[in-house]
């Protein structure tokens, strides 16, 4: 089984490339920001804590994201390979990403990729995709701005520890989609 975690700022095209690889390589996608839409649309509990959070432009609280990932992942711990779209996003939540990963017995992470994409490029991305998906969390140039500021304080340098090193791919994200898609799968099929 083969752990892929894309990783970058929100709107850089982790979920756009999570599908392509699901429809191209039968992986599972476990997204937490389709997860928490989909709690918020269905008005959970859960989507209404996670809709306060997001509207900020917030991080939803480990304890809430764990939980909810680690539900997921036990149900699909006998699929071909797992796509971690928007996770982790905190320290915590790769230790216990690892932790389930080695406590399961159905592997590791085996690669990262770091999608690197300029500022400017992020935001019009963004703002572009509210006016289409009317996501709160897209629509309001402060809010795009605070996720951007969020991520780079809280989330950017999650996988700085040395042990992961070896495993980070650098993705030019600011590619098309095309080029991008074909650069992450000839890189995953390394592992085959």
């Amino acid at each position: 089984m083969i752990h892929v975690v894309l990783f970058g700022p929100p709107g850089c095209g982790k979920g756009t490339q999570a599908k392509i690889l699901k429809k191209n390589l039968g992986f599972i996608h476990l997204s937490t920001g389709v997860m928490f839409r989909h709690h918020i649309k269905c008005k959970t509990n859960l989507g209404k804590i996670v809709r306060y959070y997001l509207k900020q432009g917030l991080l939803v609280p480990d304890h809430i994201t764990i939980n909810m990932l680690n539900v997921e992942i036990k149900k699909n711990i006998s699929s071909r390979g797992i796509i971690y779209d928007g996770y982790p996003r905190t320290k915590n939540q790769v230790s216990s990403l690892d932790k389930i990963l080695k406590e399961k017995s159905i592997g590791k992470i085996d690669v990262i990729f770091y999608f690197s994409i300029e500022k400017k490029l992020l935001i019009n991305r963004l703002l572009n995709r509210g006016k289409t998906s009317y996501r709160d969390d897209d629509t309001d140039i402060i809010t795009v701005q605070r996720r951007i500021e969020e991520y780079n304080k809280e989330t950017a340098c999650i996988w700085n520890e040395e042990k992961w090193k070896n495993i980070i791919v650098n993705v030019p994200a600011s590619s098309s989609i095309e080029n991008v898609s074909l650069f992450i799968k000839k890189k995953i099929m390394n592992f085959f």
